[in-house]
């Protein structure tokens, strides 16, 4: 099996969901599309998608019988802290939002862009007008079921404008700010109006860097001089209404949006929660409170949250007025909270108390020695819509105990990331993670995975800097030494200490992320030295590892990972912005409230041409052959430079299911893929054997 995949993995990965760009509507679904890029054409209305026979009788394309009762049980460990995917960006909050909310578009079992809530589209000429015709008689409905009120055009425009107002702290807007017109000032007016701006001529101190004047003109201030204890400049900040924002309701069904640029691949963007809608008469009577519970928010999509109790369970009933409820197979999904959900589902699964199961690499061997937990048990699809790399942390906000001003010296020593970068062996990691897997399958040598994005029959990871990584390895042990003695020598003479304390945390909901950080402790330490190097291994709950870890600047080195919002390259340097909370490699951090004067010179050097090469990249908006150069120039230059350490794709991991995952929507990008509308559930699990047919068959038709 695992040689079948590794052979297949080749085929699916140079075919991707890009249908949408391919021209202004959707691909003709007869055959399934790849990634080719192109701009817009004049084409005005989106090709029906082909139509599935029904299935005869209740045999699946697996040859399974259908449940009796289409009820879905799991479980889940942690719980959501909101399920407003106006604002959240994390995987399974949006989760919510996915089965619930219909957007303008969807995705078929191959990734092509299909009508959803839109039921045609055109773009202009100039590829800044995207007009959306949506599909009438659609309604709202509450947690109980009650019909709401119709879903209209209002609802994008006011939920474009929430996710763009600064007040609602959306970790979204990073989809409209650029993207749509107005979106970036509407951002700064609003995100003035909230730090309060004192009378101007009464500012006192570098915090007070906002001011406003007698007519209410707000200005800010830079450019903070340490002598006068003044701001030398104060600009003006433009004042912006959110009824100046690009997107525009012409009436109850025509939505358009205006961007700021060509985008082609706009379509592939509206599966993430940025675009969905939201009811525009909620969201005026609920603001910052929408989307806490199921009945602070209306359903419009698959399923309606009929039953939210925190830390205890959800309950999604289908939604039999929505317009597509004949491919929505399932009727109800139980999903019952429990912290020892991985410990506990696949016992619970054996005894038929629920449908589906991780199976961890504790238990692996035993479940595919017995003869009959062997035909229960299968993989999942290793795809390439998220990204896991190793990010060095330049505003460490760690504990006193591992010596974060030392870790300040070492990580600003390109020499020092360098034998780190050289010195990491990810099969070794990666077989910790994927035990039985070969690691090929999912290693990776950039950021952007491989076959992610495909122009002219090209992948992107073979253009400019970056095909030299995509063809050879970074493990090096030779290599790493020599760079460990180049930086010993400028680390002692900058005052550095040694062993250097390296914190590197894993969550305690994953069954395998501590071994694989034991693996990379005992890796390091032996081949680059105790005495140089100590990796700390430190454990956070699940509940709030990113609030803990990542956002908060607490690590020094740390597995992280980055989902695709949209099928264009551009979507892979998105975590790496101004002012992110992934590795603070930025000037500014404060957004974040982890501002730290903790660089060098020639670490801020770097942050400049990095910048200016992803800026000169996104400005390339019509020569896709040139827009991928310049966006492979600027990774490669962050890996050149060992700010990241490029490392794997997910997929492949073990499960007993009773579903069918290539009867669901997929994508290399947003929330399709943890759809359950178009999936039935099963009598019996899928065998390896069944998953192997299944793969073969839609890597096939994916290939065309």
């Amino acid at each position: 099996m695992k040689k079948t995949l590794a052979m297949l993995l080749a085929v699916m990965m140079i075919v991707a969901c890009f249908a949408g760009c391919q021209g202004n509507t959707p691909a003709n679904t007869d055959q399934p599309s790849g990634t080719e890029t192109q701009q817009p054409t004049e084409s005005t209305q989106p090709t029906e998608a082909p139509v599935e026979p029904e299935p005869e009788s209740n045999i699946g394309p697996d040859g399974r019988e259908f449940a009796d009762e289409q009820v879905y049980r799991s479980l889940y460990s942690s719980e959501v802290t909101t399920m407003n995917y106006l604002v959240s960006s994390t995987t399974y909050e949006l989760v919510v939002g996915a089965n619930t909310i219909d957007s303008l578009v969807e995705n078929d079992t191959y990734g092509n862009i299909l009508p959803c809530g839109a039921e045609s589209w055109e773009v202009s000429e100039d590829g800044l007008t995207w007009t959306f015709h949506l599909r009438a008689g659609q309604y709202w409905y509450d947690a109980d079921g009650n019909q709401k009120d119709p879903v209209t055009a209002n609802d994008y425009v006011a939920a474009a404008r929430y996710v763009c107002d600064s007040a609602m702290d959306s970790n979204n807007s990073y989809l409209m700010d650029g993207w749509i017109v107005n979106a970036e000032e509407l951002l700064n007016y609003t995100a003035a109006q909230l730090a309060e701006p004192v009378e101007q001529g009464t500012e006192a101190g570098e915090d007070q860097d906002y001011v406003i004047d007698a007519n209410g003109i707000i200005y800010e201030g830079s450019d903070w001089n340490k002598e006068t204890e003044k701001y030398d400049t104060w600009t003006e900040v433009p004042a912006v209404t959110p009824e100046d924002l690009g997107v525009e309701a012409v009436d109850d069904l025509t939505l358009v949006y205006h961007l700021v640029k060509a985008r082609p691949y706009f379509l592939t963007a509206l599966q993430f929660g940025t675009y969905w809608p939201a009811p525009a008469s909620l969201l005026a009577e609920l603001g910052d409170a929408y989307g806490l519970d199921n009945y602070s928010m209306w359903f419009n999509g698959a399923y309606i949250l009929s039953e939210f109790k925190p830390q205890e369970k959800r309950i999604y009933t289908k939604n039999v007025n929505n317009w597509d409820a004949e491919h929505v197979y399932i009727e109800r999904i139980e999903q019952i909270c429990n912290t020892e959900a991985a410990t506990l589902e696949p016992e619970m699964f054996l005894r038929g108390e629920v449908d589906g199961a991780g199976i961890g690499s504790d238990i692996v061997a035993d479940w595919m020695s017995d003869p009959e937990k062997s035909q229960m048990i299968s993989t999942t699809r290793v795809t390439g819509d998220y990204s896991y790399f190793f990010g060095f942390n330049f505003e460490p906000k760690f504990d006193a105990e591992y010596e974060p001003e030392n870790w300040v010296i070492a990580v600003n020593n390109e020499n020092f990331r360098k034998a780190i970068f050289h010195g990491i062996d990810r099969d070794g990691y990666i077989a910790a993670k994927y035990p039985g897997d070969d690691p090929s399958i999912h290693k990776i040598n950039t950021v952007t995975p491989k076959g992610f994005s495909v122009n002219e029959g090209k992948d992107y990871v073979f253009y400019g800097g970056l095909a030299k990584y995509t063809e050879g390895e970074s493990f090096d042990p030779e290599l790493a030494v020599q760079f460990r003695d180049a930086a010993k020598a400028e680390l002692e003479a900058a005052g550095c200490k040694f062993p250097i304390k390296v914190p590197v945390n894993y969550n305690t909901n994953s069954t395998t992320w501590a071994n694989c950080t034991v693996v990379l402790e005992q890796q390091l330490e032996e081949l680059l030295g105790a005495d140089f190097i100590d990796i700390i291994v430190v454990p956070y709950s699940g509940s709030d590892f990113l609030n803990a870890t990542r956002r908060n600047g607490n690590y020094a080195l740390q597995e992280l990972n980055w989902g695709a919002d949209f099928m264009d390259p551009e979507t892979w340097a998105d975590p790496f912005e101004r002012k992110n909370n992934y590795n603070f490699f930025c000037h500014e951090t404060d957004t974040y409230r982890v501002f730290q004067d903790t660089k060098t010179a020639e670490t801020n050097a770097l942050i400049d041409q990095y910048y200016e090469l992803v800026d000169a990249a996104r400005e390339e908006t019509g020569d896709m052959n040139a827009r991928y150069e310049a966006f492979a120039a600027a990774e490669s230059f962050y890996i050149d430079h060992a700010i990241v350490v490029p490392g794997f794709i997910s997929g492949g991991s073990y499960q007993a299911t009773k579903l069918n995952a290539f009867e669901g929507q997929y994508a290399m990008m947003g929330q399709s893929s943890s759809r359950y509308k178009g999936q039935h559930v099963y009598k019996t699990a899928m065998s390896q054997d069944m998953f192997d047919a299944q793969y073969a068959e839609w890597t096939a038709a994916m290939e065309g």
